[in-house]
């Protein structure tokens, strides 16, 4: 497992807001050049090329490789930073929360907060995205020299590992869905495919979906694999995610939007393999890229492989590694039977 924690704390300390991907672009870039042929556009999405390049048939692999954070809108007259969301932020966790602006060059800074001393509890709720104020600790001439409107910010938490296979990290969504392909690459590039395997860590999943789009429409795949993560039990939730364990096994998601063999090959393969799964349910939309690839073009017979997770959005995201390990051989798996 130490290989796997190394190449996502690596993944994880590498900035990436939706639109601003370029710094874990090259890093996974520079990784699959070992495996693929690969290039990497002016959107920041990576396009891995594995197999027979001139087959009939392609299988896409897809997982998002931005991460939420802020956008900066505003530097007040005090030197200040105002900011909106850049994704699904939970607004509850951000007081007080370390950060680092993305500018000339990054800089330190921290999430303002009311002292309780001064407070009169109406700050005790989550703040409105407007109240979200952060402090740089200079003054305003200085903060205008390193710092534009425009500039993303991402949450400071150094990667840790917690006990057993479990680790801590911000952006484990959706590091852990490119580490896991970044994996299924070094597995698969060591066999003979009768077929094309294209795969994309696609850019601003979290704003608009922008690379899964407009990818999947150039790609024109026969079969798509998404890879997310999505939730695990903790305190407080409840029904089907309640059941869902970290250390179990990859969520294998079932929808009317997704492919029903290709849910029923992935499995067969773990029964036969022995890899532990978790089923998950969705009644329409999965909330991944799949949902887009699934309707690109005339449609694409696509399959949703999930990690799971506990506290999305937030600082101090949760997974097991042994769920990335069994995902990526999964679908190393996938890939070398053929598919469907």
């Amino acid at each position: 497992m130490n290989e796997i924690k190394d190449l996502l704390f690596n993944l994880c300390r590498l900035s990436g807001v939706s639109g601003s991907e370029k710094s874990v672009s090259k890093f996974c870039e520079d990784y699959l050049a070992k495996y693929a042929e690969v290039q990497t556009d002016y959107n920041n999405n990576v396009i891995a090329t594995l197999g027979n390049k001139n087959a009939e048939k392609t299988i896409l692999l897809d997982a998002h490789i931005d991460q939420i954070g802020f956008i900066v809108t505003e530097i007040t007259d005090d030197g200040f930073l105002r900011v909106d969301k850049c994704g699904g932020v939970d607004l509850r966790t951000v007081l007080d929360a370390p950060v680092i602006v993305h500018g000339k060059e990054d800089i330190s800074g921290v999430v303002c907060c009311m002292p309780p001393h001064l407070s009169d509890g109406n700050e005790d709720k989550a703040p409105e995205i407007d109240k979200v104020i952060i402090d740089l600790g200079l003054p305003a001439d200085r903060v205008n020299e390193f710092v534009s409107v425009g500039d993303t910010i991402t949450f400071y938490a150094e990667p840790k590992q917690l006990l057993g296979n479990r680790i801590t990290a911000a952006a484990l969504d959706n590091r852990a869905g490119v580490a896991t392909l970044l994996k299924v690459c070094e597995c698969i590039s060591k066999k003979e495919l009768n077929y094309k395997v294209v795969v994309l860590l696609s850019c601003q999943e979290e704003t608009f979906a922008t690379g899964a789009k407009t990818k999947a429409f150039y790609v024109e795949p026969d079969e798509c694999i998404s890879v997310d993560v999505s939730f695990a039990a903790q305190p407080g939730v409840s029904g089907q995610y309640s059941n869902i364990a970290l250390g179990k096994g990859p969520m294998l998601c079932t929808s009317p939007n997704l492919n029903k063999p290709m849910f029923n090959k992935f499995k067969e393969l773990c029964e036969q393999s022995g890899v532990s799964y978790q089923i998950e349910v969705c009644n329409g939309r999965t909330g991944t890229n799949a949902d887009h690839i699934a309707v690109t073009k005339s449609g694409v017979k696509t399959a949703v492989v999930s990690i799971p997770e506990r506290n999305m959005h937030t600082q101090a995201e949760i997974v097991d590694l042994s769920d990335i390990n069994d995902a990526a051989r999964l679908i190393s798996d996938y890939i070398i039977s053929g598919g469907v």
